[in-house]
């Protein structure tokens, strides 16, 4: 397998293309490839999967991080006054990396992040990015103050997952607030129109079992038409007519990888026998081709020590090794459903259709997975080399940069991404919905609008089926596990499109859904 994918030291550093004429953004991009070059040339080549050199960085510096996240647990240097707003982003960002590399925090610890994390909630519904008294509800605070309890929390009194179970209806009222005509979402009161919110909200729907119709009302349109002409998806939208719409800007990383999830888990609430609350089409498809090419295009040479980078013709970015890599594992379950579709009108059974290594001639087969879609070997080298800072630990967007909690926490989680291999296959997904009880489970949320909610409850709960059946139905294939510098490089595997631990993620659903 690990001739499927080459370490960088094994290729031709070849620069970034340009045209010939100078630009600041090409100026950067030589800078960059000499920083990272500098950094790689230091270090002893990898052994691919075996036990990396002690003395060299290809190993995960995991003393080192621990120690890094731990300098920041209760107090933050003053240039994170910046990230005022973002304070349960900041917790997020600490426990699922303590959570990453396999950290069992304190019980202390845990409670006392729980009683922050519950001083942000607001009263009217949300999470705040602050103290509620003093900052409103926020979509993007909401995803991280949820998915940070689910890891810090626990059900019990004190454990602060009562305490979202009766905030339930008083978030779902706040994302039909944000909620427009048009099926987008604004991020705030007053706020704009991003698809990072959008998919910040249809996360915590989903764990937290408030989806309804009303709420799912055109989401589905409006981020399909964010899909530009290169693959990858803009931030929103512009509506030009009732039923045309127009991506505004170019592709990025971020918008992509929020957009694809956002993508898989509306589908995820469709089962196999339509709802009839939901239009026929639901969810609108997008290009999931075109997706995928973009996405692969998106890592960086040799030269650039394998890491991906947000939008076209810029510069390589740690961060990316999540926000693009994490897309993968998605893509390739859209990929064969689409296949699965395509091979039932024609007759065939082919589950996928993938590119095969040969040495003499290019040919394609009927594969049960896809491998190659990005160099795993060169995304875990990217992290291990050009991001992580060995000396103090930290992780960090490139050579030259220093570390901090956000690009620590998605280097880490991209590292996962690379290492761990998960499928999720419809054999795997109708097991899960055998297991469902649906005289389990909290009280349905009420809608906001007259016929805003589920024509029936058994329509109710073939969603609620469907959408737990999916969450869990994620399977990590440990045949395939490829890790660069041995075990002690190995991290925990987080589960997209959620990034939290699987152990996490089963005992936070199965809380919400009664199971």
């Amino acid at each position: 397998m690990a001739t499927q994918y080459p370490s960088i030291q094994s290729l031709h550093r070849a620069p970034y293309p340009g045209d010939g004429v100078y630009t600041k953004t090409l100026d950067d991009q030589r800078d960059t490839e000499d920083a990272i070059v500098d950094v790689v040339d230091r270090q002893s080549p990898a052994d691919v999967p075996r036990a990396g050199l002690q003395d060299a960085t290809t190993i995960l510096r995991s003393p080192e991080h621990v120690r890094f996240l731990g300098s920041t647990l209760f107090s933050l240097p003053a240039a994170y006054v910046a990230l005022d707003a973002s304070k349960p982003w900041l917790i997020f960002w600490t426990v699922h990396s303590y959570d990453v590399l396999g950290v069992l925090l304190p019980q202390e610890i845990k409670n006392r992040a729980t009683n922050t994390l519950l001083h942000f909630l607001h009263p009217s519904g949300g999470f705040s990015g602050g103290a509620a008294n003093s900052h409103i509800p926020h979509l993007l605070p909401t995803y991280a103050a949820v998915i940070s309890l689910a890891i810090v929390g626990r059900s019990g009194p004190g454990g602060g997952w009562e305490r979202l179970v009766s905030s339930r209806q008083s978030i779902y009222d706040f994302f039909m607030r944000c909620k427009r005509p048009d099926g987008s979402f604004v991020v705030c009161q007053g706020g704009e129109v991003d698809v990072r919110g959008t998919y910040c909200l249809l996360v915590v729907a989903t764990l937290l079992d408030i989806i309804t119709p009303e709420l799912l009302h055109n989401v589905d349109k409006v981020i399909a038409a964010g899909q530009t002409y290169e693959g990858g998806f803009a931030c929103s939208s512009f509506s030009f007519q009732d039923d045309q719409r127009v991506a505004m800007a170019e592709a990025h990383g971020g918008y992509t990888s929020c957009s694809i999830f956002s993508h898989f888990l509306l589908a995820s609430v469709q089962p196999p026998k339509r709802l009839e609350s939901l239009p026929e089409s639901f969810p609108v498809p997008i290009d999931v081709d075109s997706a995928l090419r973009w996405s692969a295009l998106m890592q960086g040479e040799a030269i650039e020590a394998g890491g991906f980078r947000g939008r076209t013709n810029k510069l390589v970015d740690g961060c990316y090794s999540w926000w693009v890599g994490g897309t993968f594992p998605i893509l390739e379950e859209l990929h064969r459903r689409e296949a699965e579709v395509k091979g039932a009108a024609n007759g065939s059974t082919s589950g996928k259709i993938v590119p095969v290594d040969d040495d003499d001639k290019d040919e394609w087969t009927d594969e049960p997975s896809i491998h190659a879609l990005f160099n795993r070997v060169a995304l875990q080298e990217y992290v291990l080399l050009a991001a992580q800072r060995p000396e103090l630990g930290g992780l960090r967007d490139k050579p030259g940069k220093r570390p901090d909690l956000y690009h620590t926490c998605n280097n880490l989680s991209g590292l996962s991404i690379a290492q761990h291999r998960l499928t999720h296959t419809p054999e795997e997904v109708q097991k899960q919905r055998d297991a469902f009880k649906s005289d389990k489970g909290l009280p349905p949320i009420k809608p906001t609008t007259p016929g805003g909610g589920w024509k029936s409850e058994d329509e109710r709960q073939a969603m609620r089926r469907e959408v737990w059946a999916n969450v869990r139905a994620w399977v990590e294939d440990e045949s395939a596990s490829l890790t660069v510098g041995g075990q002690q490089s190995c991290v925990n595997t987080t589960i997209p499109p959620f990034n939290m631990l699987d152990i996490r993620l089963q005992a936070f659903i199965d809380h919400f859904y009664g199971q």
